[in-house]
């Protein structure tokens, strides 16, 4: 951030997790952001502390555009992953005017709908009736341990999320509420700088970037090597150095373009 920047124009940086995860996800980025920058995580319905929730497009918003007023007037930066994504995109619209500074936004570059949706829809189907067999805390901490271990995430920061809050179940009612939505429309009608970012492992999103760019008014975008979906989780130091220069880049355009990772 230059120098000349007051800290009413220091963006805040909004965090929203992926599908059955919560805000603890983003432990392993946020060490890596410019600590310029005030950070906040939050629970999207249906997952952490809002587990009792059903995950819907439209109680995502709602939580996203509260969590945006509660640090009015000062700018906010919506930076989501997967689920996030989707969600910062749908809400983007219903916050309030001018706040919006910009979204990083990470594996959401196609519209949930044909054949990839019908494997997703089954997915949750059959996460949903292991959670109801097995029981769902029990399923977590037999299989998620080793999956999140999977990202190369440490077992501190797999047991924090753990511990806030995984919901198995959230995964088909997230798939059900993205299911037929233009979220390309949705991203076409957002008039401030998005930075798109995909793993390129990731099939569906590699596959329709193109058109999501094209749809974009004002877009960049990176393309991480050797990496599927769930980028922040695969490469939280490189993701948050995306974040910090992206957050540099919208805040003060007299400041530099790029912040080391």
């Amino acid at each position: 951030m230059s120098k000349s920047s007051s800290s009413s124009e220091i963006p805040v940086l909004v965090l929203v997790h992926g599908a059955t995860l919560n805000g603890a996800m983003w432990d392993p980025v946020r060490r890596f952001l410019d600590p310029t920058f005030r950070v906040l995580t939050l629970d999207l319905p249906g997952h952490g502390s809002r587990r009792g929730m059903r995950y819907t497009l439209a109680g995502a918003v709602q939580v996203i555009a509260d969590v945006v007023r509660s640090v009015s007037p000062s700018p906010v930066i919506l930076v989501g992953d997967s689920l996030g994504a989707y969600s910062s995109m749908a809400a983007a619209a219903a916050l309030p005017a001018g706040q919006l500074r910009g979204a990083v936004l990470g594996g959401a570059t196609f519209n949930i709908a044909g054949a990839t949706a019908l494997r997703m829809l089954a997915k949750g189907a059959f996460m949903r009736c292991l959670a109801a067999l097995i029981g769902e805390q029990r399923l977590i901490e037999k299989l998620m341990p080793k999956a999140l271990g999977g990202f190369g995430m440490g077992v501190e920061d797999g047991r924090r999320i753990i511990d806030s809050g995984m919901s198995l179940v959230a995964f088909g009612q997230a798939v059900k509420a993205l299911h037929g939505v233009d979220f390309r429309a949705k991203l076409a009608r957002m008039e401030q700088p998005v930075l798109i970012v995909n793993g390129d492992g990731d099939k569906p999103n590699v596959d329709h970037e193109a058109s999501f760019v094209a749809a974009a008014r004002d877009v960049a975008t990176h393309r991480f090597d050797h990496c599927g979906h769930g980028v922040s989780l695969f490469r939280p130091k490189e993701f948050a150095g995306l974040v910090n220069a992206f957050a540099v880049r919208v805040a003060d355009r007299r400041a530099p373009a790029v912040l080391g990772v």
